[in-house]
């Protein structure tokens, strides 16, 4: 299913003659964060997993593959709470969201599996729950921020059924219908539960014995009896056999770890539950005694039974994605084959070896994850550094280097397996010794008044200068700092100026250098810095644009940079002598790939640009890949693509057989283009 889908996402080679078309290739790290996971009523092993961007993924084999098949929503922040599998049509699926940033959310409605959606009600509403009646399945329930709304004809319409601006009937996180009468309703607030008994005419707190202040996240209903009904809590999970009259709280699971997200009963033995909680799975089979089953540092925000395998558990997982157990919790083994949605903070990529990545992930649990050989395996970095410190990492020759928040270099020991302090900083270079003079014949002085004077070496120490940019060269590494540009001769172990120039030691943010060492470039406040000769001197040329802001280097060839910024794009085919703004609509961009012909624009906001005539016409790439946050796209040595998503992780596209001259390009998802040209400006 992963390989089907990628070649939806193929690149088209721009040569004279005609060229096999090539796709991208996921190469991980695999899993990330699952927000709801749901089971196909009619065929327990087609599954659907919701995302916190509004990606939609699919299983077809009971999770032993994942299939990226759509996005939610216009933007890349909605939230998937939940999805139904209509009870009457497999083909017929029902969404919930609620958006982070734009004040965004609703249901939406798929009539073709998942495929494409379209908003089926309530929108602009946070709605964080969503139910399906059991005896009239065209009626469903929301929950939001601001109310429960029913909808008596399959989504079509809505209307409120608690009163407006109460006071405790808002800021709804579960509704749940009892099996035999939707009539009967539950629903869970950020301040304990309600219930009412006549389809919402008359609502009723029934929090008697439920800690007072309680955030109800989730209620069952026991489908063979209504009396029997759990609710969970950020103070732990309650029982009631009398629907909901009573609750009486488990002690079973310590007070630390009683935020507990949902609930789940087998539906062999109403008396064995798993409690998904922010602090792992726990397992009770008498109602008293819940075990933590997984490690504690997972986050269990789905769980699914398998209906007819009730000791089939499939979780979905903050940070480890889809977690599989065959054997009622006893083992896992993770499911994470074409799911990636790892969250990248930054990324790092080895010029000379592309099979060398590193990525950083937003959460702080091995947060630094590295590979060797091309995605094939990942492993975790040594202790020593943390993300929260951490401003940028860069693939140096010799291994890995990041820049810190609070100034100066650490680099990753390989031998003693951890992050170490780096780089000193000379001011001056050490001058050798003069040549003692022959001796005067007839001196009356003091050998030792004779003797050179030794000039004292420079203090040396560990670099405090924030470092904003960082490139290797053949025989020096530079550096942009706030301090100014640094250049090392020994591999990072100590930094100075290169020249006593005035306006090398004023704030530098940006830095590219040729293949072969010999050119250097370096943006410096209104400057760009240029150096044609390995470093030994250097001329400045003063930007027009420079109060553009955000201004990076991106070096193509030795002729051809570009400089990304806060208003457009500029181009330069003269090796930064003169420069031109690029004829493009957007404005904000992140990184840029060019090859021949053709380039590749990552926006800061999220999304690519591709221009296939030297940048003359744009269009825009629109498909659920195509339309991440990239922080990094970069031609390979080989010829090859690689683009780094802030959600899917890292992605490589083959070169291919294909003239030496050909220009790399990216098309659409549809054949029929579904681009959308940029006008002049």
């Amino acid at each position: 299913m992963k390989a089907k889908w990628l070649a939806g996402l193929t690149v088209v080679v721009a040569a004279a003659a005609p060229a096999p078309a090539q796709t991208w290739r996921q190469v991980g790290p695999a899993g990330g964060t699952v927000i709801t996971l749901e089971a196909d009523p009619h065929d327990v092993k087609k599954l659907y997993l919701g995302t916190s961007d509004g990606h939609v993924f699919a299983s077809s084999d009971e999770g032993g593959h994942w299939q990226l098949l759509s996005r939610i929503g216009t933007g890349q922040d909605d939230v998937v709470t939940h999805i139904l599998v209509d009870s009457r049509d497999s083909n017929r699926l029902y969404a919930s969201t609620w958006t982070l940033y734009s004040g965004g959310g609703g249901v939406y409605l798929s009539t073709d599996a998942g495929r494409t959606w379209t908003i089926a009600g309530l929108p602009h509403e946070t709605v964080r729950a969503l139910a399906q009646s059991p005896t009239h399945p065209e009626v469903f329930l929301a929950g939001s921020l601001t109310g429960v709304y029913r909808s008596a004809d399959n989504g079509a319409s809505w209307e409120r059924i608690t009163p407006e601006h109460h006071d405790d009937l808002r800021n709804f996180d579960s509704v749940a219908f009892d099996p035999h009468d939707d009539n009967i309703i539950y629903a869970g607030t950020y301040h304990l539960p309600w219930k009412t008994v006549d389809g919402g005419k008359n609502w009723t707190n029934v929090k008697a014995g439920m800690i007072d202040d309680s955030d109800v996240m989730s209620i069952i209903v026991d489908p063979k009896n209504p009396d029997n009904v759990h609710a969970t809590a950020c103070s732990g999970i309650y029982h009631s056999v009398n629907a909901a009259q009573t609750w009486t709280k488990y002690q079973g699971i310590p007070f630390v770890f009683r935020r507990t997200q949902l609930i789940r009963e087998d539906p062999r033995d109403s008396q064995v539950l798993y409690a998904g909680t922010t602090s792992g799975l726990w397992k009770t089979t008498n109602e008293k005694d819940f075990k933590r089953i997984t490690p504690g540092d997972w986050v269990i925000n789905a769980i699914i039974i398998d209906a007819q395998h009730p000791d089939r558990l499939i979780l979905g997982t903050e940070r480890e994605g889809v977690q599989i157990s065959e054997n009622g919790g006893a083992t896992f083994t993770s499911a994470n084959v074409g799911f990636h949605h790892q969250h990248l903070l930054d990324v790092a990529m080895d010029r000379e070896n592309t099979q060398r990545a590193l990525v950083v992930l937003t959460f702080d649990t091995d947060a630094f994850l590295a590979t060797k050989d091309g995605g094939t395996s990942w492993a975790p970095l040594g202790p020593g550094l943390k993300r929260t410190d951490l401003r940028h990492v860069y693939a140096a020759p010799t291994g890995w280097w990041a820049s810190l928040n609070n100034g100066g270099w650490m680099k990753y020991d390989e031998t003693a397996a951890k992050w170490v302090k780096a780089g000193l900083y000379v001011p001056d270079p050490v001058a050798a010794p003069a040549a003692a003079p022959a001796p005067a014949r007839k001196s009356t002085k003091s050998a030792a008044a004779k003797a050179p004077v030794k000039k004292k070496a420079p203090v040396a120490q560990l670099t405090a200068f924030l470092v904003n940019d960082m490139v290797f060269g053949t025989d020096a590494w530079y550096a942009a700092t706030a301090g100014g540009l640094l250049v090392s001769k020994d591999k990072g172990t100590t930094w100075q100026s290169p020249s006593a120039d005035a306006f090398l030691n004023r704030p530098a943010q940006s830095l590219e250098v040729s293949a072969d060492g010999a050119q250097v470039w370096a943006v410096s406040e209104k400057n760009l810095l240029y150096s044609a000769d390995s470093g030994a001197t250097w001329n400045a040329k003063e930007l027009a644009f420079a109060n553009a802001g955000n201004l990076k280097l991106h070096h193509v060839d030795d002729a051809n940079l570009y400089l990304t910024s806060n208003m457009g794009l500029y181009v330069s085919q003269d090796a930064g002598r003169n420069w031109t703004r690029a004829d493009v609509r957007e404005l904000q961009f992140q990184d840029v790939a060019a090859s021949g012909s053709a380039l590749l624009l990552s926006l800061q906001k999220r999304g690519l640009l591709a221009s296939f005539d030297a940048g003359k016409s744009w269009q825009r790439l629109n498909d659920p890949l195509a339309d991440s946050y990239f922080p990094v796209v970069r031609v390979r040595r080989n010829g090859g693509l690689v683009a780094a998503s802030a959600t899917e992780g890292l992605l490589f596209l083959e070169p291919g057989a294909r003239s030496a001259a050909a220009a790399v390009g990216v098309s659409q998802l549809t054949p029929a283009g579904n681009t959308m040209a940029q006008p002049k400006q």
